[in-house]
C-alpha cells in the first residue's frame, strides 16, 4: 500500500497536480484536496443547488471530461442527486468562487467497476473545480416535461415548455441541461423520435452550445440517420474545436 500512495504521489506531481506535500489536505474519508484559491462566498450546503465547473484527468495528465471545454457547469442538488461521494464532500466544504483540486481515491469515485470506456476500474481520479453558485434548487422543468411526454405527446410537452418559459416561472429550472437530460432519458426507453424532438427545440434554445448538436447527433446516431448525425456532429465542432466526442463520432461516420 505504501509503494502505491508513493507512485500515485510521483504521478500527480509529475503532472505538475500536486504543489507540494503540505499542500494537501486528507480528510478521514481518504479524500485529498488543495486550495487553489478561497474565497467568501455563499457557503454550499446540503439540499442546495450548486453549480461546479470542473476538469477531471486520471494519473495519466489525460482529461476524461470538462464542464469548461463545453462551457456548461454541472448542476446538481447536494446530497440529493447522484454525484459521486468524493464530490459530495468536497463541494460541502466550499464557497462560491473557491477552487480546488480534488485527488478522489476509487471507493469514493466510481470503485471496481469504472464508468462506461472513460474511467477504468479502481482508478483514482484527479479534478479541478470551481463552486460557480448555491442557490435554492428550482423544479426541474424535465420532470415536468417527461410526464407530459407520457400522458400526452412530445408536442405538448414543446408548447409547455414555451408556454412556461415565455411567462417566466422562477420556480422552475430552464437550465440547458435540462432537455438535455429529458433527451437522453427518452432516448433510453426507446422513444428516439421524442429524443430528437426535445434535443431540436434544445438547439433552438441554445444555438450556441455544442453540447446540445453533439447530443443531437448522437440521438440520430441512434435512429439510424448518419447524415443529420454527421451535420449535427460538425455544428459541434465548429462551436467547440476540442470536443474530442464529436471528431470521434465523425471519424466512425466516415468510415
Amino acid at each position: 500500500m505504501k509503494k502505491l500512495l508513493t507512485l500515485i504521489f510521483l504521478i500527480l506531481t509529475s503532472f505538475n497536480f500536486v504543489r507540494a506535500q503540505n499542500d494537501t489536505v486528507t480528510t478521514p474519508s481518504g479524500l485529498k484536496y488543495i486550495v487553489i484559491e478561497k474565497k467568501d462566498g455563499v457557503k454550499a450546503e446540503e439540499g442546495k443547488a450548486v453549480e461546479v465547473h470542473y476538469t477531471g484527468y486520471l494519473l495519466d495528465g489525460k482529461v476524461f471530461d470538462s464542464s469548461i471545454d463545453r462551457n456548461e457547469p454541472i448542476e446538481f442538488v447536494l446530497g440529493k442527486d447522484p454525484i459521486i461521494k468524493g464530490w459530495v464532500e468536497a463541494i460541502s466544504l466550499m464557497n462560491t468562487g473557491d477552487k480546488l483540486r480534488l485527488i478522489i481515491p476509487p471507493d469514493l469515485a466510481y470503485g471496481k467497476n469504472g464508468s462506461g470506456n472513460v474511467i477504468p476500474p479502481d482508478a483514482t481520479l484527479v479534478f479541478d473545480v470551481e463552486l460557480i453558485s448555491v442557490n435554492e434548487p428550482k423544479t426541474p422543468i424535465s420532470d415536468m416535461l417527461m410526464l407530459t411526454c407520457i400522458q400526452k405527446d412530445v408536442n405538448a410537452a414543446v408548447d409547455q415548455y414555451r408556454e412556461l418559459k415565455s411567462s417566466g416561472g422562477d420556480m422552475y429550472n430552464f437550465k440547458e441541461n435540462q432537455l438535455n437530460m429529458l433527451g437522453y432519458q427518452l432516448l433510453q426507453i426507446g422513444k428516439n423520435k421524442d429524443a430528437i424532438v426535445i434535443l431540436q427545440l434544445n438547439a433552438e434554445v441554445y444555438p450556441n452550445s455544442a453540447n446540445v448538436y453533439d447530443s443531437l447527433g448522437e440521438a440520430y446516431m441512434i435512429d439510424g440517420n448518419k447524415e443529420l448525425a454527421a451535420s449535427n456532429y460538425n455544428k459541434s465542432l465548429e462551436l467547440n474545436p476540442k470536443n474530442d466526442n464529436a471528431r470521434k463520432m465523425l471519424e466512425n461516420l466516415n468510415k
